[in-house]
């Protein structure tokens, strides 16, 4: 079983005769015995078990407004609204004693869910000093990953990558929100729902090295990218020719690490009622006739803006993967799940 303590704080506020009204909230829970699957060897015969993995922390706050901007000034009316909130998820304690569980993703001091794996921080480059020390073998235009090793003292890296170079990655936001806004005028109303989120990473799982496109055997179309070639060398993806990792370039999974970050409006909608005087005598009480865009567009995301996808996530670690157990299965991410569409809606309301 799992158990839970928690502490909340709140303040509900309301001014100038409630025209902005709100809420601030303050938390922090502290669970023990968390239950999580496991990831066993596949000597066992399963490969997860639920288990009680540990204790963790959550703290947090959460923040609301809501305002009444115009009331009906020279028939102009305009309401709006923000909800802003973060949370600090925290590995407090793992069963085993130990401060870290590698094959699980679990490490004591940080969120549950994180990313461990190398970081990529370019590509090498034909004048790149140390690279056949650090990636004997290595090729000009190949993933270029953080050393964190220890150097010689003649300044030479000591060992090559490998291992014990992995990072442990955070993949939860700084923070994250919504807002709501609505203006009308006389008979027009126009109204849009947004969201928004700060920090982060965001795995998908077409560009990494677990996705089936960019295996680079057989017949597959390959995600397009700008890759590196002794012409192009400010490019942004590795050289096709370079070292491989099986049916992978060497360190494709961090080709899949993107800025989560993004705002974006979910809904906007413009729509217009009819005036009653004109349409009481044909026994309708309101006619509202209105168009609604939904996911029209996203504004402020790195993802977004090199891939033309929408950046909310629509799968789960081990989803849609050409080989399973790249990515732990509690982690959110983009595959070839279905994705957030754009729709186009023209509506009518009618009222007997």
């Amino acid at each position: 079983m799992e158990y839970s303590s928690t502490w909340n704080f709140g303040i509900d506020f309301g001014l100038l005769n409630d025209r902005v009204s709100g809420t601030v909230e303050l938390y922090r829970t502290e669970t023990k015995d968390v239950l999580l699957p496991i990831t066993l060897p596949a000597t066992n015969g399963v490969t997860t078990m639920m288990a009680n993995v540990g204790e963790m922390q959550n703290k947090g706050l959460e923040f609301t407004i809501n305002g009444v901007i115009l009331d009906n000034f020279n028939g102009l009316t305009w309401e709006a609204g923000v909800n802003f909130y973060t949370n600090k998820n925290e590995l407090t304690k793992l069963a085993s004693g130990e401060d870290r569980n590698e094959a699980n993703w679990w490490f004591v001091g940080h969120p549950i869910n994180v990313i461990f794996d190398y970081e990529k921080i370019g590509l090498w480059q034909e004048d790149d000093l140390y690279r056949d020390i650090l990636e004997p073998g290595g090729n000009a235009g190949m993933i270029k990953v953080k050393y964190t090793g220890d150097y010689n003292e003649d300044g030479t890296p000591a060992r090559r990558i490998g291992s014990d170079d992995r990072q442990i990655i955070e993949v939860d936001p700084k923070f994250q929100g919504g807002f709501n806004t609505r203006i009308a005028y006389k008979g027009f109303d126009l109204s849009a729902v947004g969201a928004f989120k700060s920090g982060g990473k965001l795995i998908n799982t077409l560009y990494s090295a677990s996705g089936y496109l960019n295996l680079m055997t057989g017949r597959r179309g390959n995600v397009k990218v700008d890759y590196w070639t002794p012409e192009k060398t400010g490019a942004d993806y590795p050289n096709p020719k370079g070292i491989l990792s099986g049916d992978n370039p060497k360190y494709g999974n961090t080709l899949g690490y993107f800025d989560a970050g993004y705002m974006k409006i979910r809904i906007i909608s413009l729509g217009y009622t009819i005036h009653p005087k004109l349409i009481n005598k044909a026994g309708i009480d309101k006619l509202r006739i209105y168009v609604t865009a939904q996911n029209p567009f996203v504004l402020f995301s790195p993802y977004h803006k090199e891939t033309g996808m929408d950046p909310e996530t629509n799968s789960y670690g081990d989803e849609n993967a050409a080989t399973t157990g790249t990515y732990q299965r509690r982690l959110l991410t983009i595959g070839t799940n279905t994705p957030s569409t754009r729709n186009y809606l023209i509506g009518i309301n009618l009222t007997f």
